[in-house]
Parts: C-alpha cells; structure tokens; sequence
C-alpha cells in the first residue's frame, strides 16, 4: 500500500472529493514523535488495504499546508483524521502503538456509514506534542 504525501492544494480533491475511506496523517519531518510513528503508519497503509486510502501532509513545509492543519484544528502532530464521504469520522492525536491505532482505525470504518455530523468524532484518542 502507498501513502502518498499530498499538499493543501490538493486536499479537497485527494480527501474530501474521495469516495472511499481516507486516512489522513498530519506531521512533521523534523518531529520526533511522527519520525517514530512513520513505521507504524506504514504497517497499518499494509494491513488495511483496500481498507481506506492513506495519505499525509507535512505541516511545516510550507505556510498553506501549516495553514489548512490549523484550520482543522490540528495543534499537535502526529494527528491522523479519517474521513469518510468528506466528513471526519476520527481522530487520533499523537503517538500510539500499532494495535491501539489499528483497533480504532477498524472502530471507524465499521461505523463509517453511521449519520455522524460533520466534526463528530467517534473516538479520540489524546497523547499531546504541539507544533
């Protein structure tokens, strides 16, 4: 499975115009938390495939992309979001072991089709590094 890095001008079309589940990992190259989580998020890219698309966005790249992280709301990276239809079914906020990712990774997909308002998140899961 790949994660593609996208950028703010093209999150609408890669994440909320996509038909399928998406996962969305905010972070940084310079953190050490997201240097930690990468292998983590690529085993879960390999063990849910054909699950939900995986993407990732780097927050301190460039001003646009630090921008659309603060207009979610993401203060503390890694942040993963997960979006299903163009509405955000989960959240998970920083560095957590596989199984406690993937468990809650699945908890959202089975209630993906739930009538969840924008901006309701099933679960959340907190440890805070702010960016």
């Amino acid at each position: 499975m790949t994660i593609h890095e996208i950028s703010a001008e093209s999150f609408d079309k890669d994440v909320l115009h996509a038909n399928d589940p998406v996962i969305v990992e905010f972070f940084s190259h310079s953190c050490p938390h997201c240097i930690n989580f990468a292998p983590v998020y690529t085993q879960l890219a390999e063990r849910l495939n054909g699950q939900a698309q995986f993407f990732k966005i780097d927050v301190i790249r460039n001003e646009a992309n630090r921008t659309l992280a603060h207009s979610r709301g993401v203060r503390t990276v890694p942040t993963l979001e997960l979006f299903y239809q163009g509405r955000v079914i989960g959240n998970i906020v920083g560095y957590h072991k596989i199984k406690k990712v993937e468990s809650s990774i699945k908890e959202f997909l089975s209630k993906k089709t739930e009538n969840v308002g924008p901006g309701t998140l099933l679960t959340e899961l907190t440890l805070k590094h702010k960016i």
